[in-house]
Order: structure tokens, then sequence, then C-alpha cells
């Protein structure tokens, strides 16, 4: 709803503007594209009766720990996410999964995994509720030399073995964008993945309208479609608040 202060602050504003000024700026900002980001979720589970995957001999794969500084400095260097150092060790403690994969003593691939029953997208900035089973998989990576080489897929898989003996976590959730092509010609297909639903939003105006589909996509994630106040205040209300009930 709108508050009874906002009303008076729209008054004032149109006193200063003409009403022909405030209706070209609504205009303007009207046929600007809203902004909107929208992503397949993907599930890979383990199968219990499949051996642990065994790469080539050069291959090596490890979770890393705050323990592990050479490697995280390396890992800082190449991360295509930018992710500083300090996130990074702040991640780790806060019980995130690191994992990398090394080819000759090189760090070549990397992603990280979230094993918890709750957690805050960064991307879409709405938050996931999991079950027991599952684990969100997420900045992910593989450098570009190393591309097409099949290591990515045996990443994960390596990945999804351990957190599915170690941590009971054997279905895999990731978010997929939709026009990320090469993911979705070329690793998903090779992983094996179920395309379980869509998540996104819609935002116009600083208000966004946030969507869960597919049962089976973050199914003990009750909020599937909702609308977040962005930003509290737009141009084209010139200040004018809008407060969004519920």
């Amino acid at each position: 709803m709108i508050h009874s202060q906002n009303v008076k602050q729209s008054i004032k504003i149109l006193r200063t503007d003409t009403l022909v000024e405030f209706v070209k700026r609504a205009l303007d900002h009207l046929r600007r594209k809203p902004l909107q980001s929208h992503w397949i979720v993907v599930s890979y589970k383990y199968p219990a009766d499949v051996s642990p995957p065994i790469g080539e001999v050069e291959y090596e794969f490890k979770e890393i720990t705050t323990s592990d500084n050479n490697e995280i400095e390396e890992l800082t260097a190449i991360d295509v996410w930018k992710v500083p150092k300090s996130v990074t060790l702040r991640k780790l403690r806060q019980g995130h999964h690191i994992y990398i994969a090394k080819y000759k003593g090189r760090i070549v691939a990397s992603l990280m995994i979230i094993m918890r029953d709750r957690f805050q997208d960064p991307l879409l900035m709405r938050e996931f509720k999991m079950a027991s089973s599952e684990a969100f998989y997420l900045r992910a990576f593989c450098i570009p030399e190393f591309r097409g080489r099949g290591i990515f897929p045996v990443l994960v898989r390596y990945c999804l073995r351990d957190a599915s003996v170690n941590y009971g976590r054997g279905n895999g959730l990731a978010l997929v964008k939709i026009d990320n092509r090469n993911m979705l010609r070329s690793v998903v297909p090779k992983l094996e993945v179920d395309r379980i639903g869509r998540a996104g939003f819609i935002e116009i105006f600083g208000i966004r309208f946030h969507y869960l589909l597919g049962r089976e996509a973050f199914k003990e994630t009750k909020r599937r479609f909702f609308i977040q106040n962005m930003v509290g205040v737009h141009p084209v209300f010139q200040g004018v608040t809008l407060k969004l009930v519920g």
C-alpha cells in the first residue's frame, strides 16, 4: 500500500513539476526493458551403486579448508567470479564446502556447495529452503584452456559422491541461466541432470516479482511467488516510497 505521507510527497512533486513532465518521465521508464533474470533449476542425483569417478591420472580432486592458504590464494587469482579471498574464508567458516580439481598441481576447476536447511541466493536475492537430502551447487567454473576436456563433469560427480556419502545429501541442485547455451548444450547433457523447474524475477519500477516453478524445484520452499520492494524510492515518483504489505 502507499502511505498518506507518500501521497503528500507526490502532490508536492506535481506542484513543482508539470503534469506533462511527470507523465513524460513515467513513459520514459515504461519504454525501458524491465530488469529480469531467469534460471533453469537442475537436479543431479547420485546413484549409490556407482563406483567413485576416476579421472585422468594427472587430475586431483579435493575439498579445501581454511588452512589451505596457498590453494585459496591460487583460487582467488583464477576465479572467474572474482570472489575476494576474505569472502572465500568467510564462506568456509560458515560451513560452505569448496572443491577444486587440479591438473599437474594447478587448479583448473572449482565449485562450491551449500549443505544447510536454508540459504540466501546472492544472484536472485531471495531465500531457498532445502530438504535434508539436497545440496545447492554454485560458484562453479573451469579455466578457459581446460573447457571442453570433460574435467568439469568429473569434478561434479566427485563432489556429488562426497556430498552423498559423507553428508547424506545426494541430490545436487543448481541454477543454470537460460541463455547459458554452452552449459545447457554441453555440460548439462554430460551430467545427465534433470531439468525440474525454473526460478527468476522480473523487476518493474523497483518492484521485483519472484517466481519458482516446478514441484521438485526446492520443494521445501513455500514462497513460490512473491513481490519484493528493491529500492523503496523510484525516480518516476520522485520521493514517493512504495511500502508493500506481506
